[in-house]
């Protein structure tokens, strides 16, 4: 039971010397930190970006393209439509 009781004691001595200070930061301190993790974090977040970007601008062209070739070519017939009604009504 005493050898019990002594392990407990040093066990408790040992984790209370163990415990760090706490240290209060300065608010430059704080500002930098923020700084620099905000600085990573946005060059990882412009970088995912651009990846993203480059992967979808194909698919995107494409279907704009797509897209104004078809408005063209329906202006196309149906100005040809529309001319062929004038000739027809003369």
């Amino acid at each position: 039971m005493r050898k019990f009781t002594i392990l407990v004691l040093l066990l408790t001595l040992g984790m209370t010397a163990c415990k760090s200070k706490k240290r209060t930061l300065k608010e430059s301190e704080i500002n930098a930190k923020i700084d620099s993790i905000v600085g990573e974090r946005l060059q990882e977040i412009n970088t995912k970006a651009m990846e993203d970007l480059n992967n979808r601008i194909s698919i995107e062209v494409k279907a704009k393209t797509d897209s104004i070739m078809a408005a063209q070519q329906h202006r196309v017939n149906t100005s040809r439509t529309d001319s062929s009604k004038i000739d027809t009504a003369k």
